[in-house]
């Protein structure tokens, strides 16, 4: 060790320098005066819930506005995935009427009666903070346990005698974009809620940890709901993502691709076949580079499709 440390001095790293530096990011140390100022100038109520929605509303509309100007680029035209159906603002202020409803009605009431409920189960904005390293791993298994739940319950919602009178109105806008990702009904938005704080609830008490996790969950969804196969979509780098080019074609079909983020339980139960085969067919006309675990380790081959 004292001979491989003495290699990385000649070459001017010091170890013991990066692993106090690793140790005092991971900490947080530079956030707890920000933090403690905040715990000390508002209540857990407000902090909690009414700063919560806030977050809420500021992520999602600020994560949407950079897929929002690409529609006015034509240059970026050719990463449109459903390219024979651009998005318009007659769609696009619609949603944005329904999804508004939604937030301060649905949303918003949910949210601020959140508090009782979280103080209860042992949530906290106290400090200590959590390390980094642990909202990381507790963010992976939010995002696993969530596309399971998801999975299940975006199922059955497509079960044909109850999906004209739920899920039919996600399915509103064949050709998705960013802000349609919330665009649904009250019971689906209460219900698929339930899996966004499944994780949390599970793994963690602390709501720094709840508030990144809210952060990467809302990207997700509304890249997912993007519309565009953009050169840096992370499917293309993370094994088992799906990406916007899995669940576009889940709204232009209707059916299959259930899964919210990964695309492990569609290929377990049979849910994408139909994707996958057409992928193939675009993949030999050039048109199309998803790919996911699946299709590079088994061939392209899918286990044969079930109903839902």
């Amino acid at each position: 060790m004292d001979a491989w440390n003495a290699t990385l001095l000649e070459h001017g790293v010091n170890l013991g320098a990066l692993e106090a530096t690793f140790h005092e990011l991971n900490s947080l140390a530079f956030l707890e005066p920000y933090w403690q100022a905040m715990l000390d100038n508002y209540s857990e109520f407000v902090i909690v819930s009414v700063f919560t929605f806030i977050l809420h509303e500021a992520l999602y509309f600020g994560l949407w506005i950079p897929y929002l100007l690409l529609d006015y680029i034509p240059y970026m035209a050719k990463y449109k995935i459903q390219a024979a159906k651009p998005n318009n603002w007659t769609d696009t202020s619609r949603c944005l009427k329904g999804l508004l409803f939604n937030h301060v009605f649905i949303q918003l009431p949910m949210i601020l009666c959140s508090d009782y409920g979280l103080r209860l189960l042992g949530f906290s904005a106290a400090m200590p903070l959590p390390k980094a390293t642990t909202i990381a791993w507790q963010c992976l298994v939010s995002f696993i346990l969530e596309d399971f739940y998801f999975y299940w319950i975006h199922r059955f919602l497509h079960w044909k005698k109850i999906y004209k009178y739920v899920h039919k109105v996600h399915h509103e806008y064949a050709a998705p974009f960013g802000i349609a990702a919330e665009y649904a009904h009250p019971i689906e938005t209460m219900f698929l809620g339930i899996g966004t704080f499944l994780g949390p609830l599970l793994l963690t008490r602390h709501l720094l940890t709840l508030w990144v996790w809210l952060a990467v969950r809302l990207y997700e969804t509304v890249d997912d709901h993007s519309g565009y196969e953009l050169p840096f979509a992370l499917s293309a780098y993370i094994p088992f993502w799906g990406g916007p080019v899995h669940h576009d074609f889940h709204h232009e079909k209707f059916d299959g691709n259930y899964s919210s983020v990964f695309t492990v339980w569609d290929w377990v139960f049979g849910t994408d076949k139909a994707f996958r085969a057409a992928q193939e067919e675009k993949r030999a006309k050039g048109s199309s580079q998803w790919s996911d675990f699946f299709d590079k380790v088994f061939g392209r081959r899918t286990p044969k499709a079930k109903t839902a």
